[in-house]
């Protein structure tokens, strides 16, 4: 018998019955020597504008429990706007993501602050709306064995090979209102080891060295929110399943002592005018 059917039984009898590195800033060589302005911000007599996108991205770690065992923190967000809470499959697997505006920020910073017992650090990057960006959580992992409840409650697993746990990210804008962003994030492994692919960048084709990547699809989320505005990923209940998604994510050991993640999005639209 395999480690993964072995896991499996153990994974069964126990269930109830019932996808970071720093982020680097645009050349602003790249860039006309002009201040990004908020979107909503006067347009330029010619009416073009680049629009690109700041996010504030906050990575705190708190001792197992303090947020997956607890409604302290979640009783500032809300859940209910998440594409992906509804299905259940978030919860099911150990993730929690919740949505606040921003005018909340001040009381949810000190929640946070309490947890974790110290300043909060931010880390900032700007892209372009629609460029993916992998927010590795997790790097270095060894072969990794994870279990995935589906929506009809059955269960798949899998053992995935050694790389980077990540959660992709995407923030593209609202034709209609481009103050408006819409973040969507899925679960993923990125292996350590690379191959050779063909790639196609804009028709210009090139042979790169590239991860297999292995997303976890049924996790994925999505929400619109106003520039600005909150996004917080964190371990529900189910994370303190050893071979559940959120615990391979989420929840990490350091010096004996087992903690739990959570991350803070805060995306921002900007604009520049066009020459």
């Amino acid at each position: 018998m395999n480690r993964l059917a072995q896991i499996l039984i153990l994974f069964v009898a126990a269930a109830p019955s019932c996808t970071p590195q720093a982020v680097q800033e645009a050349d602003p060589a790249n860039r006309a020597p002009v201040e990004p302005t908020p979107v909503s911000a006067t347009r330029p007599a010619n009416g073009l504008l680049t629009l690109f996108l700041k996010v504030k991205i906050i990575s705190i770690d708190v001792p197992v429990g303090t947020v997956s065992g607890s409604e302290e923190l979640w009783s500032y967000l809300d859940e209910e706007s998440v594409q992906g809470f509804r299905d259940g499959n978030l919860g099911r697997n150990g993730l929690r993501v919740g949505l606040a505006r921003q005018n909340t920020w001040p009381d949810l910073a000190k929640v946070l602050t309490r947890m974790t017992g110290g300043k909060l650090q931010i880390t900032t990057g700007v892209f372009l709306p629609g460029d993916p960006y992998p927010l590795d959580i997790k790097q270095d992992e060894p072969i990794q064995t994870i279990f995935l409840t589906n929506s009809d409650r059955t269960i798949s697993g899998a053992d995935y090979p050694p790389g980077d746990n990540s959660v992709m990210l995407s923030c593209t804008l609202n034709e209609d209102d481009p103050s408006k962003v819409m973040v969507t994030g899925v679960p993923e492994i990125r292996t350590t080891q690379r191959q050779m692919r063909l790639v196609n960048d804009h028709g210009n084709f090139s042979w790169r060295a590239m991860p297999t990547v292995y997303s976890f699809a049924p996790l994925t989320f999505r929400a619109s929110i106003p520039s600005k505005d909150i996004v917080v990923i964190g371990p529900g209940s189910q994370a303190r399943r050893p071979y559940s998604v959120g615990n391979h994510f989420l929840v990490h050991s350091r010096e004996g002592v087992e903690f739990e993640k959570v991350l803070v999005l805060i995306p921002e639209v900007l604009a520049q005018p066009m020459k």
